[in-house]
């Protein structure tokens, strides 16, 4: 039943886990610290996920989320290369869903079961950019270049200019398209 208590609860628990992840990391992120900063006991963490691993999937998942809403609201604007940038820039501030995205990626590499997980939702992600570019291989190089220029402008904001970005938005959405004649 949506809206449910568990379902609230599951959230909770969710965007406690986001929020702790994002500040502290994945190996920095304890059971505790999470249940504590959704308001629940460590019990009820575990009668939502079977583990840690679980939440850590609810919190990705709840990133890829993030991701095709932004991506869904971009692709419909009127102006898409300065939507495409403003969603960049609201990325920018918004640093802790890269962060997330990070932990995530950084943890399960390292886990064969988990790294075909990760892949799978990797996979959805560029399919919805594919969907949206009309191509394939440009959907790779944009989101491999954006996650690039994301870890630069993490560690120092004036490394990537604004302009760079609109830059990149107008070269992913117009690659492929035949140019002008002048």
């Amino acid at each position: 039943m949506p809206g449910s208590r568990r379902d609230k609860t599951r959230q909770k628990l969710i965007r406690a886990a986001f929020d702790v992840v994002a500040k502290k990391g994945f190996d920095g992120a304890s059971v505790d610290a999470i249940a504590n900063r959704a308001g629940y006991s460590i019990g009820a963490l575990y009668s939502n996920f079977g583990g840690k691993d679980e939440l850590l999937f609810a919190v990705f998942d709840e990133h890829v989320s993030w991701f095709e809403e932004q991506l869904e609201a971009a692709s419909g604007a009127d102006d898409r290369v300065r939507a495409f940038s403003d969603w960049m820039d609201q990325a920018a501030r918004q640093p802790e869903q890269f962060l997330v995205f990070v932990e995530f990626w950084a943890y399960a590499v390292r886990k064969p079961k988990t790294r075909r997980q990760l892949a799978e939702r990797l996979e959805q992600m560029r399919a919805r950019v594919t969907e949206v570019l009309g191509d394939e291989r440009q959907a790779l190089l944009a989101l491999a270049t954006v996650r690039g220029l994301a870890i630069e402008k993490l560690a120092d904001p004036a490394a990537v200019p604004d302009e760079v970005i609109a830059e990149l938005a107008g070269a992913a959405l117009n690659a492929g398209r035949p140019r002008q004649r002048e």
